[in-house]
C-alpha cells in the first residue's frame, strides 16, 4: 500500500508531516512509469514509478547499508500496471 497524501506531505513540508494536506481528487495512471496526482485545491503533482518506489513505506526489497540510506534494487525497472484506492487516502500500485 502507498500513502501517496504521506509521501507528498514529506516531500512538500517536511518529515514533520503536522500540516494540513489537500483532500486527493483524482489519481490517473498517466504511463507506465507516471502517475498525476490531484488535490481539491487544483494543485497537482506527477511521480515517477522509480520515485514511488523508492518513498514507499513498503518494507519489501529494502536493505540499509552501512550509512543507513535505503539501498532498492530493481527500482529503475518498476512500471505501474494498476492503482486502486485502499482506505481513506492510501493508493494500491
Amino acid at each position: 500500500m502507498l500513502a501517496i497524501t504521506r509521501v507528498i506531505s514529506r516531500r512538500i513540508h517536511g518529515k514533520g508531516g503536522d500540516v494540513a494536506v489537500p483532500k486527493l481528487s483524482g489519481f490517473s495512471i498517466v504511463s507506465p512509469k507516471n502517475v498525476e496526482v490531484e488535490y481539491g485545491d487544483g494543485s497537482k503533482f506527477s511521480f515517477s514509478s522509480e520515485f514511488l518506489r523508492v518513498h514507499s513505506p513498503a518494507a519489501d526489497g529494502k536493505v540499509r547499508s552501512i550509512g543507513g540510506e535505503k539501498v532498492i534494487s530493481g527500482r529503475r525497472y518498476v512500471g505501474i500496471m494498476s492503482a486502486e484506492p485502499v482506505g481513506n487516502y492510501g493508493v494500491s500500485v
